[in-house]
């Protein structure tokens, strides 16, 4: 009896213990639970739970937020309410969830002002004794579409610019590796215009075969890499014997801390600009060889007077370049006039040297020797003192006082048909 009694409260014990046991377990499981819907209900993450018919079974305030519904109404709504695909296109979507177990998408709700919204939804299937239903966060994501889109576009018409313009633009590691280039540049070299870190742009076959370009786009390379501006002038050559001379700019792209993580090379095509320049330097030589040639003629008049008769008046000082010129343009003249009788008047010669001296006697005797003879007029009395102190000997030369006593001889000799008898005289008048 004693036993009995003994194994009854130790029974008694052992249910008071699991009986305590037990509540301390519901405790912790109620605990549990209200931390889990605190957390879901402070959450700033969307969550809903959806039955496997679609109608919504339980949300949190934020969901309830992101469509603009009260919890309340919400748990009279079936989701197709708020995702306006169409029933068998979003039946198929939860059966297809259902079968796979979970799935993250992006979807489209529409909230209760009619504005939509687009959300991003992880949902997994729950399996709970008899129950099943879809348990599922969201959280908005329009601004990050927007911003995906305004990026893309952004992107869009940078690739338009960077492709379309007429510029060469290339894209560089700040080793110089070619990391991408545009369109113009791919058509005219033949390069492939993106993909991966290629050679260095030094090394790329379009510099032509003399390595001075390569050399150039080297040093500059370097340059931008090191962080500093840099540009040069190349020439670049493409498929069939296309040339292009570039003006080459590199710019380093440099980070926070002022490293290079980038470089930009832009070539502008100046070959047409090149070639204006070397036509406009050749046009500028030639019109200064024809302002020259007019200069000489100027200095050096050749004055047909009278038949067989030719006056060179000289003005200004006389150096050995002028001499040249005259002697040059006295000699074609005797020939293409026919000349029997040049005057060199040098009334205008302030001085006579040596040398000019020397190279009028020159001149008289290459005019001789065309079968003419040479008149020299206008010597002052300095000058004529110089030739007379240097020995200048004039013994193949008429010397008269004046152009016009040279006029007069000439025009005498000419009526007369021969050669004056006095060639060699000096007139006294």
């Amino acid at each position: 009896m004693t036993t009995d009694q003994d194994g009854i409260e130790r029974l008694r014990a052992e249910n008071a213990a699991l009986r305590e046991e037990l509540g301390k377990l519901r405790e912790l499981m109620a605990r549990r639970e209200e931390r889990t819907r605190r957390i879901l209900q402070s959450a700033r993450e969307g969550f809903h739970e959806v039955g496997l018919d679609g109608k919504i079974l339980d949300c949190n305030p934020f969901f309830a937020s992101i469509v603009g519904y009260d919890r309340s109404e919400l748990l009279t709504m079936n989701i197709g309410e708020l995702d306006k695909r169409p029933p068998d296109e979003l039946a198929a979507a939860i059966a297809d969830i259902k079968a796979k177990g979970a799935a993250r998408f992006v979807a489209r709700h529409v909230r209760k002002d009619g504005v939509p919204v687009d959300v991003e939804v992880s949902t997994h299937l729950v399996t709970l004794e008899d129950e099943q239903f879809f348990s599922s966060f969201s959280h908005p994501i329009t601004e990050q579409l927007r911003r995906e889109r305004a990026l893309r576009e952004s992107e869009q018409k940078f690739r338009a610019i960077f492709d379309e313009t007429s510029m060469f633009i290339s894209l560089l590691t700040p080793e110089g590796h070619l990391l991408e280039c545009n369109r113009t540049m791919a058509d005219f070299t033949g390069a492939l215009p993106r993909g991966g870190e290629g050679e260095p742009l030094w090394e790329a076959p379009f510099w032509g075969d003399t390595g001075e370009s390569a050399e150039h786009v080297r040093a500059c390379v370097q340059r931008a890499g090191s962080g500093a501006s840099s540009s040069c002038e190349v020439e670049l050559h493409g498929p069939g014997g296309r040339v292009a001379t570039l003006d080459l700019k590199m710019k380093p792209i440099l980070d926070t801390a002022g490293k290079t993580v980038l470089v930009i090379a832009e070539g502008y095509d100046v070959t047409e600009l090149r070639r204006a320049e070397a036509e406009r330097a050749s046009l500028q030589e030639r019109m200064i060889d024809a302002q020259e040639a007019t200069i000489r003629e100027l200095s050096t008049p050749l004055i047909p007077l009278d038949e067989g008769i030719l006056v060179m008046p000289l003005v200004g000082r006389l150096d050995r370049v002028r001499i040249g010129q005259l002697l040059e343009r006295l000699l074609q003249g005797v020939v293409a006039q026919r000349a029997a009788t040049v005057i060199l008047d040098v009334t205008g010669v302030p001085v006579v040297d040596a040398e000019i001296a020397d190279a009028l006697i020159r001149a008289a005797q290459a005019v001789k020797l065309l079968g003419a003879e040479v008149i020299l007029t206008g010597v002052g009395p300095e000058v004529a003192q110089t030739m007379v102190s240097i020995g200048t000997d004039f013994r193949e030369i008429i010397t008269l006082s004046s152009l016009q006593s040279g006029l007069h001889h000439a025009l005498g000799r000419s009526r007369r048909g021969g050669r004056s008898g006095s060639a060699r005289r000096r007139d006294r008048r």
